[in-house]
């Protein structure tokens, strides 16, 4: 299995190589984000789902045999993942007067939605995320400004793309 150096590395080479298809410009994403948006989906995705994700984080090598051996290791592998990148954001977090480096995650859910408990668990755990629910039914914009000055606060009040459409 790929050191988590290289399986970020890997996946935003491959991204960026399709954004660059379809985008004609500068191109801006964060490889890490990516994949730990998709790690915290596949901390509960089942089925076809599942497999979808898990694939994105693998290397072909790592998928290649039947089906039924291809997902209990996807199974295997995908734990170690979220370990992997539970120790990748902890040795980040460690204080350095040389820089700062700081990688946020945080789950916003709408309100009325009934999170399971250990799935919250697992992704504060592996991810340091928590959910922080929000009314995206009746409050839309209240929601979006939300998210946006969570975003804010977690860059030192840069301003996202997203803030200036």
């Amino acid at each position: 299995m790929d050191s988590p150096g290289a399986a970020y590395t890997r996946f935003g080479f491959n991204l960026f190589q399709k954004l660059n298809k379809v985008h004609d410009g500068n191109i801006f994403f964060s490889p890490v984000g990516i994949a730990a948006a998709i790690g915290m989906l596949v901390l509960e995705a089942q089925g076809a789902a599942a497999v979808q994700l898990q694939k994105m984080l693998f290397s072909e090598k790592d998928t290649e045999s039947s089906k039924v051996k291809m997902e209990e290791k996807m199974t295997d592998k995908t734990e170690e993942i979220h370990h992997q990148f539970q120790e990748f954001l902890d040795e980040i977090g460690k204080p350095t007067n040389d820089y700062e480096l700081k990688i946020a995650n945080r789950l916003f859910g709408e309100k009325t939605y009934l999170f399971l408990q250990k799935y919250l668990d697992y992704v504060e755990k592996y991810y340091h995320a928590s959910l922080e629910p929000v009314d995206f039914v009746n409050a839309t914009d209240e929601s979006r400004k939300k998210i946006n000055s969570w975003v804010e606060s977690q860059t030192n009040d840069l301003e996202t793309e997203a803030q200036r459409a």
